[in-house]
């Protein structure tokens, strides 16, 4: 027979564990009828908020906001640029917007396409004892001239040569005026008209030209940049040393050094260069920034000149008390 003690203990153990598992089920199944018994309260019919009603009068519409004026972003833009932090961080991109106005002054000058190349069945482009592709030019350097009058045009081939040479002498003339701009703003107005200039100089390679490998448009553009710096260093030379030095250079660059160019039209490209670095000397540096520039129509600037009027002195002899006074000045 088994101990008793040792039963009633176990079946104390057994009774005290079925009571403990009843009561947890008991409250399981209360909390679950508590959760699942819960009524939803919904809001009264009188209590809902009234629904909209349509108004006879709509809204207003809303207010547009005021744009600003061209003069007002301009004025803020100057009080921004006052503080030399922010001057020094725009400058670049200011110099790159206003030299592109700038430059399209300049391509205004003269310009050219070569029809046979944009026809529906491309051909060559005839070519001059040079090589060179000629073009249909307008403007007054490819206008054709007349003998003894040198407003009407030049006459110059209409090839990319001499396209790129009216360039460069107005791109001088620009590069001249911004020397008179603080140093350190000077070397970034002159690169950046010079960008633009090689910009439409590959453009024009590729569009009449056919040079579709970028390889021979960098050689091409390599000699440009010679050139440019052959151009800057005659010309500036013919401005300290005389008009005599600039006519030199004017002809070696414009007219290519020939030997049947008319003294009447290097005369006026000089004189065409003299008027406009006095007109763009007149100007304020503020202008200038601000791309306020027209070169105007060379025809009319030249022919304000009077050098197609003949000088009385060409058919004055020469007398004795001319050359007397001149010895008296070879003396002093």
């Amino acid at each position: 027979m088994a101990n008793t003690s040792s039963v009633c203990a176990s079946c104390l153990r057994a009774i005290r564990t079925q009571s403990i598992f009843a009561s947890r089920q008991r409250l399981v199944i209360q909390s679950s009828r508590a959760l699942s018994t819960t009524r939803t309260r919904y809001v009264e019919p009188s209590r809902q908020a009234p629904k909209p009603t349509a108004s006879s009068n709509p809204p207003p519409p809303p207010k547009e906001a005021e744009q600003p004026s061209r003069d007002a972003l301009s004025s803020f833009a100057r009080q921004l640029r006052s503080t030399n932090t922010l001057r020094a961080a725009t400058e670049p991109l200011v110099a790159y917007g206003v030299t592109e106005d700038l430059f399209a002054h300049c391509q205004k000058q003269c310009t050219y396409t070569v029809p046979s190349l944009s026809a529906k069945a491309p051909s060559p482009a005839p070519k001059n004892a040079a090589g060179e592709d000629i073009g249909e030019g307008s403007g007054f350097w490819f206008a054709a001239s007349s003998p003894h009058d040198v407003t009407r045009g030049l006459g110059l081939d209409v090839t990319f040569n001499s396209w790129a040479q009216v360039q460069y002498l107005h791109l001088y003339l620009l590069s001249v005026r911004f020397r008179r701009f603080p140093k350190e703003h000077t070397t970034i107005w002159q690169q950046h008209i010079l960008d633009h200039f090689f910009y439409a100089a590959e453009d024009r390679m590729a569009t009449y030209h056919g040079m579709a490998a970028r390889g021979v448009r960098n050689k091409n553009l390599k000699d440009l940049w010679l050139q440019w710096r052959g151009v800057l260093l005659s010309y500036d030379e013919g401005l300290i040393r005389g008009d005599a030095v600039l006519a030199g250079a004017v002809w070696r660059n414009l007219f290519k050094g020939r030997t049947d160019v008319e003294l009447e039209k290097v005369a006026a490209v000089v004189g065409y260069l003299r008027r406009q670095m006095a007109y763009l000397e007149g100007l304020s540096d503020q202008q200038v920034a601000e791309g306020k520039v027209d070169f105007g129509d060379a025809g009319e600037i030249i022919g304000k000149l009077g050098l197609s009027r003949e000088s009385p002195w060409m058919k004055r002899p020469f007398s004795p008390e001319d050359l007397q006074a001149l010895k008296e000045a070879e003396q002093k």
